[in-house]
């Protein structure tokens, strides 16, 4: 199988192929990197296990620009990331694709999930987290046009940056080329007129304490898809799910594709 250059696997032997299980693929917010995933290694294994084909895949997308991918220019459309990512995961055909996306990661899992939709290969289940959906009229606008002053004690004030390395001026300058661009397509994603909605089912997880995403922001998620929408709300703010992250896999993994009896690829495979 050919080299995957967005999708990662996160799991400690790095399995090469991943087809036929059920996989968690996890797109990250602004600024982040594939690794931000690596925490929830243990708890997926703790929960679903993580070895052999019953066991859940941990994968997480690295945008360009970021991480390992540094040197390469930040991709400033998010349709043409989940076009990427996108191909990447139907060649795991026919894995169960699980979808999560945090932020930023939210436009990016959600619009991957309505390209494979598309192509007539739905993920299993689609989740958002700390974000309001595309079109919502509440939605963040103007960070990208900050100066780099502002925007960095923005992206302090919500918790995105280690305070270890928010003092190292050269890694500042390294991250805020990222970190504009990502945040840039977001807010384009968010204010261009709305595509077709999906079908999947949503779960959407907010923070009580997040003000870039409300406990009312799941109403917005009502209108993206015609299947179901389910929100909970946990502890925190923005960065709850790095801070608490067992809760949001416990309710993602407790009904996930194939536990139940008859359930296989498709959309027949909805939880």
């Amino acid at each position: 199988m050919a080299a995957r250059t967005w999708v990662r696997s996160l799991e400690p032997r790095r399995a090469s192929d991943h087809r036929g299980r059920t996989v968690l693929v996890c797109c990250p917010h602004s600024g982040g990197w594939a690794e931000s995933f690596l925490p929830w290694g243990t708890h997926v294994r703790d929960i679903a296990g993580g070895a052999g084909p019953q066991g859940v895949g941990l994968l997480a997308v690295q945008y360009p620009g970021h991480g390992d991918r540094g040197a390469e220019r930040p991709e400033s459309d998010v349709r043409v990331m989940a076009a990427a990512i996108g191909a990447e995961l139907t060649a795991l055909a026919p894995a169960q694709v699980l979808l999560f996306g945090h932020s930023f990661g939210a436009m990016v899992a959600y619009e991957t999930a309505r390209q494979l939709e598309s192509a007539g290969a739905p993920p299993a289940a689609l989740a958002v987290s700390g974000a309001r959906a595309p079109g919502d009229p509440a939605a963040p606008k103007g960070q990208a046009d900050l100066p780099d002053d502002q925007l960095w004690r923005r992206v302090l004030e919500l918790g995105g940056i280690d305070p270890l390395v928010a003092g190292e001026p050269d890694l500042r300058e390294l991250l805020l080329s990222g970190l504009r661009a990502d945040i840039a397509a977001h807010e384009r994603y968010v204010s261009a007129p709305p595509a077709d909605p999906v079908s999947v089912d949503i779960r959407c997880y907010l923070g009580a304490d997040d003000p870039m995403a409300p406990k009312d922001a799941g109403r917005g998620w009502a209108a993206r898809t015609t299947g179901r929408v389910r929100t909970r709300v946990f502890g925190g703010g923005h960065f709850h799910l790095f801070e608490s992250p067992r809760g949001i896999l416990a309710d993602l993994l407790a009904d996930r594709p194939g536990e139940r009896a008859g359930t296989g690829p498709g959309p027949a495979a909805r939880p």
